[in-house]
């Protein structure tokens, strides 16, 4: 039964679609798209001689004389600039990287300090300890 129901869906879906095309090209059979290319006011613009154009269109340019030692010494002193920016930059993080070494090595040295002290401490409080059992 499902099987029947399935084809007659099938049929009726194909049977729909076959009525619409048909409804859709009565419609616009009337209506062809070589009417659309029949006005003359697209082609108007295409009559121009382009040897005519080319003429016209050279002296109507303005050009501008280029100066390459201009652009030669820009780009030299251009070069020249980033150099010392560079420099610049080198020795600032030279003397932040002295400065975090400095720091370093001086907390280095208060831990080291540190951790004797307590390590003398500690043993310091264990001869005390020592000395008091034994009496």
């Amino acid at each position: 039964m499902a099987k029947k129901f399935g084809k007659f869906l099938m049929f009726t879906a194909f049977a729909g679609a076959a009525v619409a095309g048909a409804y859709y090209y009565l419609q616009n059979k009337n209506s062809s798209c070589s009417d659309d290319f029949d006005d003359d006011d697209d082609f108007d613009n295409f009559d121009n001689d382009p040897e005519d154009d080319a003429a016209e269109d050279d002296s109507a340019r303005n050009y501008v004389a280029l100066d390459l030692e201009k652009a030669e010494n820009a780009a030299k002193d251009a070069a020249k600039d980033v150099a010392d920016a560079a420099k610049d930059a080198a020795d600032v993080a030279k003397e932040t990287a002295k400065d975090a070494v400095d720091a370093a090595k001086a907390a280095a040295k208060d831990v080291a300090e540190t951790a004797e002290a307590k390590v003398e401490e500690f043993f310091d409080d264990d001869d005390e300890d020592n000395s008091a059992d034994s009496i």
